[in-house]
């Protein structure tokens, strides 16, 4: 990131990445669907639905951030191809969402069919609607101007039956620490996309 360079922060939440990366010296404009629960103190929020067109105009930021957001959309294609439309060329998106396609995922959904973070209980208590799978990722891209970088992954706890994190700092923990970090025993997936150049795929085209 430039030093001073300009940050969409959407679905900014109550904002504390918002004042942090203001302390860190960049210009932050932040967007949210509940504008009235930000609460970084000398910092605004504007309202967006993220499932929408975003009311900015193209080419403004250096980097888009959506931080634990894709899950609640019932539209993300629409939003990360808006996310790319906003940044400047060369510009980065980064976002991060559950890690639907780790081993635990897979396991739970043999032995279900459903997925950690993506129960009733995920559904009627944060709004988790939409699984954001890897593949599903390098896909958009194609049908985008952008590139999938990089994904990489963070550990927290495993969630429990009501799809809580629930902290363990006892022997259970330090066994999961012992794991190695990647695709399969990773909890989040990050993502980080550059804005490219053209699409390598029309939306919509259908080939016989």
């Amino acid at each position: 990131m430039p030093a001073g360079g300009a940050i969409l922060n959407a679905g900014a939440g109550r904002g504390g990445l918002s004042w942090l990366l203001k302390q860190s010296g960049f210009s932050v404009t932040s967007i949210d669907l509940h504008p009235g629960h930000f609460a970084a103190e000398g910092m605004s929020c504007a309202f967006a639905d993220l499932n929408q067109a975003l009311p900015l105009e193209d080419s403004s930021f250096d980097a888009v951030l959506a931080v634990e957001v894709a899950e609640h959309l019932e539209n993300p294609w629409l939003f990360l191809r808006e996310a790319i439309r906003a940044l400047r060329p060369n510009g980065v998106l980064v976002f991060t969402s559950p890690n639907v396609a780790n081993l635990a995922s897979r396991l739970m959904y043999l032995r279900s069919g459903l997925l950690p973070y993506f129960r009733e209980e995920s559904f009627f208590g944060c709004y988790h609607v939409t699984p954001i799978f890897p593949w599903s990722v390098e896909r958009w891209c194609t049908t985008s101007t952008s590139t999938l970088e990089k994904v990489s992954y963070s550990r927290v706890d495993w969630p429990t039956n009501k799809d809580v994190p629930r902290y363990d700092g006892g022997r259970l923990r330090r066994l999961k620490n012992m794991l190695p970090l990647n695709a399969l025993t990773g909890e989040i997936s990050c993502y980080r996309i550059r804005k490219t150049g053209q699409a390598k795929l029309d939306p919509g085209v259908h080939y016989a």
